[in-house]
């Protein structure tokens, strides 16, 4: 399957791909999760992998954001402790729906103009999947 121009949707909102840095979708699929998993006294890893497979998603906004392109990309996270979207995965090379959860957030203003327009750095945020 190809995708269909998009690699993230917001309660069906397609993210802007115009906001989107080159390079700025990244994602690690289907992580395997283990639950007490050692080494032996022969130096043989006994795993037990969990059944739940979790996706990470992560997204870096083009570089010098106006306040108003920082609101549409706020805008798309009102609650950052559940998120549920729809992202590109590499491994399935299809979409998944996740329900998701934002760490905390940095904002760095890159500059302020005359007429005292804020002017943002790149915004980097990550999509952490609960593996519900």
């Amino acid at each position: 399957m190809t995708g269909q121009g998009y690699v993230l949707k917001v309660n069906g909102n397609i993210f802007p791909n115009t906001l989107l840095a080159p390079g700025g979708y990244s994602n690690i699929p289907d992580r395997r999760l283990d639950k007490n998993s050692y080494t032996d006294a022969r130096g043989v890893t006994r795993r037990n992998i969990l059944p739940v497979r979790r996706t990470t998603v992560k997204i870096r906004t083009k570089d010098d954001l106006t306040q108003g392109q920082k609101l549409i990309v706020q805008s798309y996270f009102p609650n950052r402790d559940k998120v549920v979207c729809e992202v590109w995965n590499d491994e399935r090379n299809a979409y998944q729906t996740i329900t998701a959860y934002v760490p905390d957030v940095e904002y760095s203003i890159k500059h302020i103009d005359r007429d005292g327009k804020f002017y943002y750095n790149a915004i980097e945020f990550e999509l952490i999947d609960y593996g519900e």
